[in-house]
């Protein structure tokens, strides 16, 4: 597979699919309280302890997930460019898809970057998983299934 494959498609869907598409986790923290996380298939970010609409970025475990979701991805296009048809990106679908990726990445970055949050090198903290599903940026369905378990 060639270079301009993996940078005009694997790279670009493979930021898009990350930010769009992860996994929540309901735990109990170990010596602290229960929270809504997120990462897959390692737990990357996390509500800060310390203070209320914070968050805590793990960052062994997103540079994990990152390789993970790109590796995916690149068999998926390796797979279909080898044995079902020669992918070829048209020049509109890469900027559109570069554009969408830039978007995505700098408002997380954004959003990432707040004074409040804290980036630790790793996720230290023991806990007790009681619930997992899959999260769209766009659909609040996590908070609402979170909101059930605790009333």
């Amino acid at each position: 597979m060639n270079r301009k494959l993996i940078l005009n498609l694997v790279l670009p869907v493979t930021i898009i699919i990350f930010i769009l598409f992860s996994k929540w986790w309901i735990v109990n923290v170990v010596d602290g309280t229960d929270g809504i996380m997120y990462g897959f298939p390692f737990i990357y970010k996390a509500p800060a302890f310390y203070t209320s609409m914070a968050e805590e970025f793990f960052i062994l475990e997103l540079i994990a997930d990152l390789i993970f979701y790109f590796g995916v991805i690149f068999g998926i296009v390796y797979l279909m460019n080898k044995f079902l048809f020669a992918i070829s990106i048209r020049k509109v679908v890469s900027v559109i898809l570069f554009i969408t990726a830039s978007l995505l990445i700098s408002l997380e970055l954004f959003f990432a970057f707040m004074p409040e949050n804290k980036f630790s090198l790793k996720r230290d903290d023991e806990i007790e998983i009681k619930q997992t599903g899959l999260k769209f940026l766009f659909n609040n369905s996590d908070e609402i299934e979170f909101d059930k378990h605790h009333k």
